[in-house]
């Protein structure tokens, strides 16, 4: 039976150990030990361990305190002081002096204002009437003032018939009221028209200075429209030219 190689190794070590510690023993002896210094300590058992279990928490939940607030103090309501009414202040009744004194400066300051106006109606009327002596003279034809054409012959005959025909229409339908009626007032009203006699343009070339006189004057040429029908000879003339009425002549 072969041992193995590590098993020997064993068995040898063991013998030198064997031998060493004979060899330790005989020739060397250990010295006795000195046992007056050791300190005696008793050994006591301890008390059994105990598991201490956690306390279960009291889920009873106390009620909550409820922190009462104070209550403000009601405020101290200002009493406002209401305005005395004002007594409406007695007015001194004006004498009878007093009251004579400003009716006359009244009829006086009335009088003043309608002699200004009546110098600016003079002064309006100077000037219209330096405008119309500096404008060219124009030809009168009975009470139709004509646009100063070169009609002659027989032509300017049948031509003042048939103004004098336009001038009567026109008339018969000029009224004034009677408050205008008798005053010296004139007015000159510029027309042009067609051959069928429909205006096509009217204005007024001199005023009376009155407007209510002047409005007169446009309502007749409109009642009486339409005029006359026109020659044809002279259809061209009446529409470019025109003629020119005067009131009342």
């Amino acid at each position: 039976m072969k041992l193995s190689r590590g098993l020997i190794y064993s068995i040898i070590a063991h013998i030198v150990l064997v031998v060493a510690m004979i060899v330790q023993v005989v020739f060397y002896p250990s010295e006795a030990l000195d046992l007056s210094r050791a300190i005696r300590v008793d050994m006591i058992d301890l008390p059994d361990k105990v598991i201490s279990q956690p306390i279960p928490e009291d889920k009873t939940k106390l009620p909550e305190k409820k922190i009462v607030e104070p209550s403000p103090e009601p405020e101290a309501k200002v009493v406002k002081e209401e305005p005395k009414p004002k007594l409406p202040e007695k007015k001194e009744k004006p004498t009878d002096e007093t009251v004579n004194i400003n009716k006359v400066k009244s009829k006086q300051k009335d009088a003043l204002n309608k002699l200004k106006a009546a110098a600016a109606i003079e002064k309006l009327k100077e000037e219209e009437s330096k405008k119309n002596e500096s404008k060219p003279k124009q030809v009168f034809k009975g009470r139709i003032l004509s646009a100063g054409t070169s009609i002659t012959g027989l032509d300017k005959l049948q031509s003042d018939s048939y103004l004098s025909q336009l001038d009567g229409k026109i008339k018969s339908h000029w009224a004034l009221p009677q408050w205008l009626i008798g005053k010296p007032l004139r007015a000159r009203v510029h027309i042009k028209f067609d051959e069928a006699g429909a205006i096509i343009y009217k204005k007024i070339t001199q005023s009376s200075g009155n407007p209510t006189y002047d409005d007169y004057c446009l309502l007749a040429i409109d009642k009486a429209t339409p005029l006359p029908k026109v020659p044809e000879k002279f259809s061209t003339v009446y529409k470019v030219d025109g003629v020119v009425i005067g009131f009342p002549d």
